[in-house]
């Protein structure tokens, strides 16, 4: 989730908050239009990305999902 936050205050010019609300939005959409018995295999692997790189476990990006 980190490298994702990365690529858009890089790419996308935002600042920390507004990549950090920009995944939470993404989340909500993305959970909204998932049944209900898939969303805790796309929250785990949104987990994954987040933990993608740096081997701990970021309970910030936990929080967002």
């Amino acid at each position: 989730m980190e490298e994702l936050i990365e690529k858009l205050k890089q790419e996308a010019g935002l600042t920390e908050e507004q990549a950090r609300k920009t995944l939470e939005v993404l989340w909500n959409y993305v959970s909204d239009r998932v049944p209900p018995f898939l969303q805790g295999q796309v929250k785990k692997m949104m987990g994954m990305m987040a933990n993608k790189g740096n081997g701990t476990d970021n309970q910030q990006d936990d929080d967002l999902l």
